[in-house]
């Protein structure tokens, strides 16, 4: 009996630790005072305001964290480095996982 307690206490709280940092994800890609993602990619990432800039919403983390760090080290260069550069410079390691997270998750609600 305890060990079926103590797996269910388990499994609430992993639930509980993935809710709240989809939402600190969610935060961080909302955000305009730092990255401001979402002014570009749209609340979803998936309505970007300028047809070049890509979708983002449901790509694969580890996809993103790429991406995202590679703008940030100044190693991706094409149309949009200048601006993803300065708005990535803004985020630690930890932010660009749980931005990451939350637009792999496709829980957009």
């Amino acid at each position: 009996m305890k060990v079926i307690l103590w797996m269910l206490f388990a499994c609430i709280s992993y639930s509980a630790l993935a809710d709240a940092e989809l939402e600190l994800g969610k935060q961080l890609y909302m955000s305009p005072g730092k990255g401001g993602c979402a002014t570009c990619h749209g609340e979803t990432g998936n309505e970007p305001v300028m047809p070049m800039y890509p979708k983002i919403g449901g790509q694969t983390e580890m996809y993103l964290v790429n991406q995202m760090k590679d703008y940030q080290l100044k190693k991706r260069k094409n149309g949009l480095f200048m601006s993803m550069e300065i708005a990535m410079k803004h985020y630690s390691d930890e932010d660009i996982r749980l931005i990451a997270r939350y637009l792999a998750s496709g829980n957009f609600k």
